[in-house]
């Protein structure tokens, strides 16, 4: 690091950032934001032609354009595909797949290493092709690198019930287990944004790195959208996506047993902006709530915290796992807005953890839809009697995500590190 910077500068592989289009990059992409409003200076390789899941507004994210650099995978051709193997293994020595994108990005890197002179490499999974060019930078370079694990790879070691994944115990062969030793051990420093996630993916990396890894949870960005306060109408409201193995099913039917004690229930409302209306509309349908249901189509990313303010409570569905090992990116983005959360989860996991022990809101059992609905009647009372925001406000937990914690904990790895 050079003695003009009070920072170290920063090389970030994130195929996933800019334009945010999916969860994984406005998470990548918030975090940018908030480093270069720090002063930092970072210099971001994504993937070129990425498909958005949402609608997204480019001028809100122009801060990203000017150090942001797209790098298209290769066609996925047989002829390329063998070239790109064989290049892989001499230019990592390892036979796995991501190369396509990974070669490209690193060569991108070493140029702008090169130019820049920067000092620190950090790589962000979702997808893992992001490790991969890392790892060659990293072995050519020298640089430490700081290997970041949002969720579990590779896919295999997603638990059930994802599609194709197998939970912890799944095998990953010879090639891929060699692959994951080498990046479990060049990595300088590995970070996960929920205990949980630590220990889960500690716990199947072919080398221990509980010695060297951090929780560095999702990052909040402040948000000034005062919460719209009705004296009429209890609305819930859930947004985002609802891709299986995530269901509606159980928090519908949690809502219509709450109606079911509630006879005389006037202007309650559940609002979905979802991926997915459909299934929700199905689900509605089948356990009887279809006229309280309101689906509403996605808005750009940056949109949402005004959208968001409207609702009493804010509803996020996870997927029946037998532990929550995740940080859904929607909890930190509900946050910002300050209103109750209402979290349709695992009983063992990191939203339950949250939520039972700091407050915010109320944790609901994912798979009881007699608990959803004794949540929800827990919440609907303390609206009726004004209490709400004074018992489950979610603004208490920002300063666990805020730019100012977030980049604290970086602040403190640069230093492990020898960079700061």
């Amino acid at each position: 690091m050079t003695s003009q910077s009070k920072h170290p500068r920063i090389l970030m592989f994130a195929p996933f950032c800019y334009p945010p289009g999916n969860p994984e990059a406005f998470v990548n992409a918030n975090l940018v934001l908030a480093i270069r409003d720090a002063g930092w200076q970072i210099d971001v390789i994504t993937m070129a032609d990425t498909t958005p899941w949402y609608p997204h507004n480019l001028e809100a994210w122009q801060g990203l354009a000017d150090c942001s650099f797209a790098v298209a995978e290769r066609q996925r051709t047989f002829v390329n595909r063998l070239l790109v193997a064989v290049k892989t293994i001499v230019q990592s020595g390892h036979l796995v797949e991501g190369g396509r994108w990974a070669l490209q990005a690193a060569e991108i890197a070493l140029r702008l290493i090169k130019e820049k002179g920067h000092d620190v490499i950090i790589s962000r999974a979702l997808p893992p092709t992001a490790h991969l060019a890392a790892l060659i930078t990293a072995q050519k370079t020298g640089l430490p690198w700081i290997a970041n694990w949002n969720d579990p790879v590779p896919w295999k070691k997603f638990p059930t019930p994802y599609a194709g994944g197998k939970g912890q115990q799944a095998r990953m062969g010879f090639w891929m287990s060699r692959y994951y030793q080498e990046v479990a051990e060049r990595a300088t420093w590995h970070t996960f944004p929920c205990e949980r996630l630590q220990k889960y993916i500690t716990g199947y990396l072919p080398r221990d790195i509980s010695g060297k890894s951090s929780v560095v949870p999702h990052i909040a960005l402040q948000n000034d959208t005062p919460a719209i306060h009705r004296r009429t109408g209890f609305t819930l409201m859930h947004a985002g996506s609802l891709r299986p193995p995530r269901s509606s099913e159980i928090f519908l039917q949690g809502v219509s047993l709450f109606r079911d004690k509630n006879k005389s229930l006037q202007g309650f409302s559940v609002v979905f902006i979802v991926d997915r209306p459909d299934d929700v509309r199905s689900a509605a349908i089948a356990h009887g709530v279809e006229d309280l249901v309101r689906i509403e189509k996605s808005r750009p990313y940056m949109e949402m915290p005004a959208l968001l303010a409207t609702a009493d409570v804010l509803v996020i569905i996870e997927a029946l796992v037998e532990e929550g090992i995740f940080l859904p990116s929607k909890f930190v983005d509900y946050v910002q807005t300050g209103r109750p959360i209402l979290a349709i989860s695992p009983t063992i996991g990191t939203l339950a953890d949250i939520l039972t022990e700091r407050g915010g809101g109320i944790a609901a059992d994912g798979r009881r839809a007699e608990g959803v609905a004794d949540a929800i009647q827990t919440m609907y009372e303390y609206w009726l009697n004004g209490m709400l925001d004074e018992q489950v406000c979610s603004r208490k937990l920002f300063p666990l995500y805020s730019s100012e914690t977030v980049l604290g904990v970086y602040r403190e790895i640069f230093a492990r590190i020898g960079k700061g």
